[in-house]
């Protein structure tokens, strides 16, 4: 639900996801991409061009390797990505608002339960 806060404008709920990989962890691979976001390549291809018609990203040739193109998420993706992020997290804490005092509690223990079993 936390997902689908805010305003993606034309974008997918994939290509939203795909965008926030890009503009938190900098230049990537398409591959690499998507990798992250556990798509196939022909599907990373279809968010990407799309995105890069959106002025979203840019293409850049991977100094690396010539052959290979790295992406980077331009200005107008990161103020995206910065009001989805804050957006969600408004919604969140609207909600937790609304719980008894009790019932925040219980909430914040068992996610600092969860987290502690996904950190082993």
């Amino acid at each position: 639900m936390l997902r689908n806060s805010g305003d993606l404008g034309a974008l997918s709920p994939g290509a939203a996801s795909a965008l926030a990989s890009l503009a938190r962890q900098g230049p990537l691979r398409l591959g690499d991409l998507a990798g992250i976001e556990r798509v196939s390549a022909p599907t990373m291809s279809r968010i990407v061009t799309g995105l890069e018609k959106g002025g979203y990203l840019t293409r850049d040739a991977d100094p690396e390797d010539g052959r290979a193109q790295l992406l980077t998420a331009t200005a107008a993706a990161h103020d995206l990505v910065t009001g989805l992020t804050s957006a969600r997290i408004q919604r969140f804490a609207g909600a937790m608002e609304h719980l008894a005092p009790g019932q925040r509690e219980a909430v914040m223990s068992g996610l600092n339960t969860l987290i502690e079993a996904l950190d082993r």
